[in-house]
């Protein structure tokens, strides 16, 4: 029997020598049971079919028979059976064989494939830092696994936002030093093997204690707040290396005047202050269950940098934005504040009226606000700050009716948020549509859109002395399974150009009175 079984024209012609032949029924018996035998039983059908087709029944008088009077069906001879279920079996064995070779030779293949990834990670990971080989003990492969892991609980939160040849490494590299802070061995050893500090810091500022969190940990910590937070991706940075900084800022220009000749000019003066900046204490506390500190390294350092990082960076622009110098905001006052507090202030502009709410901003009022700003202040970096429900509300509402914008253009994301040309960033600190009203009693609450150069306005310290502690039985995280995670942070602001009575600063502003 072949292997495939399918009948051949090669397999009729040999019985069959012109159309239309004339063979006795004898005769075409044997012919039946030779194309049987040469196809099988599977296809003997129609084989069968096709072999009548051009074939005409004779009696032995070689007179024409009704094929349908006759009974041309062949019986399978018992060795005929027994031939047919050893072929059936041998190419079962060798199907069977085939398989089980294909197998080995696909799991020899995934076992390179697997072997050659992990190379071609380690690799990378050399190259894209040096400290991932460590006293001639080779590559940690153990990350490799744990990117594996990664896919079981989704792609990282926090970490991943950041601008970094390598995300997960970094997470990994942040996990591995919380877990040893935490006291887990094997991660001390190898932050120690990597020159990484986790011994506890102490000094009189900080008697709470905690551990120091390195330079490499505390850079991706800052670079996550400037991700989260609208205050130190626009303002000016001064980094402190002490409690306390001193910057000059000029007050007075110098002037020029006519003279005649032969005639002593007047002299101007050149005045300059001090903005101090000294450094506030933040602290902030979290949690992580223990299930995430078991499951995966990256997991752990991705949920402590990114838990800390968001919640300093919502704190600062609280500050930043909404401070009045009380306990709440370690003292400092904010932009809204700032502005307030300096009486009939040039850069303010005021709507009236039992009306004065965001809904009821109009495009002259933007206008006016804008018209205040200094030219000097006009900048590359100038911009509009708002809450997004204010901008929902208002802005929207005003660029939808002069034709600006479209409801679709929005809905699909392809709208730069702009006005007037300028970016429009989004403050969640500052005041929505429900809060911002005449009625409020906080006046930071009545500053619903600031516009200007945010840099040329104030200056964040930042002291940069972090620190992150760990517990398993503070507040409830015994009975929760939980670790408390406590950071600290040291930092100031200062609104060193608030504007005056006679002339409007960097920033400018809508009041609702």
């Amino acid at each position: 029997m072949s292997k495939d079984n399918k009948p051949s024209v090669e397999s009729i012609s040999q019985f069959q020598e012109t159309k239309a032949m004339k063979k006795t029924i004898s005769q075409i018996q044997k012919d039946l049971q030779g194309l049987l035998n040469e196809v099988g039983e599977d296809d003997f059908a129609r084989t069968k079919a096709l072999y009548l087709k051009d074939v005409q029944i004779m009696d032995a008088e070689g007179n024409p028979i009704d094929p349908d009077s006759v009974d041309l069906s062949i019986e399978i001879a018992p060795a005929m059976e027994d031939k047919m279920e050893e072929d059936n079996e041998d190419e079962k064995a060798v199907a069977d064989e085939e398989a089980e070779d294909k197998a080995e030779e696909d799991e020899e293949a995934e076992k390179s494939a697997d072997i050659n990834s992990a190379v071609n990670k380690a690799v990378a990971k050399a190259l894209a830092n040096k400290n991932n080989t460590v006293k001639g003990k080779g590559f940690d492969m153990r990350i490799d696994n744990e990117r594996e892991g990664l896919k079981r609980w989704g792609s990282l939160k926090h970490v991943s936002r950041l601008n970094c040849a390598d995300p997960e490494l970094e997470a990994y590299k942040f996990g591995r030093w919380a877990a040893a802070c935490m006291g887990h061995q094997k991660s001390a050893q190898w932050c120690s093997d990597r020159g990484i500090n986790t011994k506890a810091h102490l000094e009189t500022v900080n008697s709470q204690g905690g551990f120091l969190v390195p330079d490499e940990f505390s850079d991706t910590l800052i670079s996550l707040r400037e991700e989260y937070g609208v205050i130190r991706r626009n303002a000016k940075i001064e980094p402190m290396i002490s409690d306390t900084k001193r910057i000059p800022m000029r007050s007075a220009t110098l002037s020029a005047s006519f003279v005649g000749e032969a005639t002593a000019g007047t002299e101007s003066t050149m005045t300059f202050q001090q903005v101090s900046l000294v450094a506030k204490k933040l602290m902030v506390l979290t949690s992580i269950s223990n299930e995430l500190n078991e499951d995966s390294m990256i997991n752990l350092g991705d949920s402590v940098a990114g838990e800390i990082a968001y919640a300093f960076a919502k704190k600062e622009d609280e500050c930043a934005f909404l401070g009045d110098g009380s306990s709440t905001f370690g003292g400092i006052t904010g932009i809204a504040n700032a502005l307030i507090g300096v009486s009939s202030n040039a850069g303010i502009n005021t709507l009236d009226g039992s009306d004065a709410a965001v809904t009821a901003i109009e495009l002259a009022d933007l206008h006016a606000m804008m018209g205040k700003l200094p030219n000097y202040a006009d900048t590359p970096n100038t911009k509009f700050y708002m809450h997004k429900t204010t901008y929902a509300a208002a802005v929207e509402k005003l660029m939808y009716g002069a034709g600006g914008t479209t409801s679709a253009g929005i809905y699909e994301g392809t709208q730069r948020k702009q006005l007037f040309g300028y970016d429009v960033e989004f403050v969640s600190a500052m005041p929505t549509a429900a809060t911002a009203d005449g009625t409020s009693a906080t006046l930071a609450l009545r500053v619903p859109i600031l516009f200007g150069d945010l840099g040329a306005a104030c200056s964040f310290g930042d002291r940069r002395s972090n620190t992150i502690s760990f517990s398993d039985s503070a507040l409830n995280a015994f009975e929760q399974d939980e670790i408390i995670v406590r950071g600290t942070e040291r930092f100031d602001f200062q609104v060193h150009s608030p504007g005056t009575s006679s002339e409007a600063g960097p920033l400018v502003a809508i009041k609702l009175d």
